[in-house]
């Protein structure tokens, strides 16, 4: 994908209704999010050398994301609701039955694909007694995006993606998409 990753914390911006003060109304278009390729995948081994199937501690994978718009207040904004699904698998190397996953929403410019807001999250996943596999829906992230004469929903993009330091992106690149 084109977008490049920014790895400096950003602060959430809610984005509030801006543009057309008319009483107009408008067809809900929905600004379509992605899944970052190279940001779908996360894996952690524990401390050291040794980077192999012994080692790994959990495995993720973002498997998708599911969601939709509404109209804002006043036809000014568009506000979107979206939830993240995760895949997660225990390696030999797991310690405990909790895992952290953290992960972001960030919203861009179509077209400059400038960064407009982006919001951290972390999911905890929580593994039963003997399972290796978890498959686990975020709870709903909502965004509202002013749109009116200036701005449509089509100028935006939405990315979700693992908070990735630069290791984890190296691994990622290396292996390529799965």
């Amino acid at each position: 994908m084109g977008w490049r990753f920014v790895l400096a914390a950003l602060p959430l911006l809610t984005l509030m209704g801006c543009g057309d003060t008319g009483d107009t109304r408008l067809l809900v278009a929905c600004p379509r999010p992605s899944l970052l390729a190279e940001g779908a995948d996360l894996t952690r081994y524990r401390p050291g050398p040794v980077r192999d199937l012994t080692a790994l501690e959990w495995d993720a994978r973002l498997t998708g994301i599911s969601g939709g718009c509404n109209p804002g207040r006043g036809n000014r904004s568009i506000d979107v609701t979206l939830s993240a699904a995760f895949t997660v698998e225990r390696g030999a190397g797991a310690e405990g039955r909790v895992v952290d996953l953290p992960w972001f929403v960030a919203v861009v410019e179509a077209e400059s694909e400038r960064i407009l807001a982006r919001q951290n999250f972390v999911e905890r996943v929580t593994f039963a007694r003997n399972e290796m596999r978890v498959t686990v829906d975020s709870v709903p992230v909502s965004l509202s995006l002013p749109v009116g004469e200036a701005r449509r929903a089509g100028d935006y993009r939405i990315f979700v993606s693992f908070q990735l330091d630069e290791e984890d992106l190296a691994l990622n690149r290396r292996r390529g998409p799965r």
